[in-house]
């Protein structure tokens, strides 16, 4: 009886432990996680999209990554494709960002901390191209 005792109070103690570490972690790793995210800058200018091809970009803030495929067409983006998907639905950003034609999309506003780092890994692919 004396063990099972024992081995509660350990038990309790590792979850109380568990569980003050994870509220430290929240209260540091979460303001630096969306910090880092805001501080993303999307630098393709939509001018730029003049050299059709297929580009790959990737891009990651704290455990948040992203890779994409970017397809350019004579007209502008036609298609981008997860090579690795963060967590979340993307689909409608990226609805919006291949019928736009650009990254700089009003889903800025608000957006995910994985938003941001989808938009600014397709935005590192967009920097991929050359003549």
């Amino acid at each position: 009886m004396r063990r099972h005792a024992r081995l509660l109070r350990t038990l309790l103690v590792l979850v109380a432990l568990m569980v003050a570490l994870s509220i430290v972690s929240q209260a540091v790793y979460g303001p630096w996680l969306r910090r880092t995210a805001d501080a993303l800058v999307l630098s393709s200018p939509i001018l730029s999209y003049r050299y059709p091809g297929v580009y790959e970009g990737s891009a990651h803030v704290g455990h948040v990554a992203a890779k994409v495929r970017v397809t350019l067409g004579s007209q502008g983006i036609t298609a981008i494709e997860f090579l690795q998907r963060p967590l979340g639905n993307m689909d409608p950003l990226i609805a919006e960002v291949v019928r736009t034609g650009s990254v700089l999309v009003d889903a800025v506003t608000g957006a995910t901390i994985s938003q941001k780092v989808t938009l600014k890994a397709i935005d590192n692919a967009l920097m991929q191209q050359h003549p």
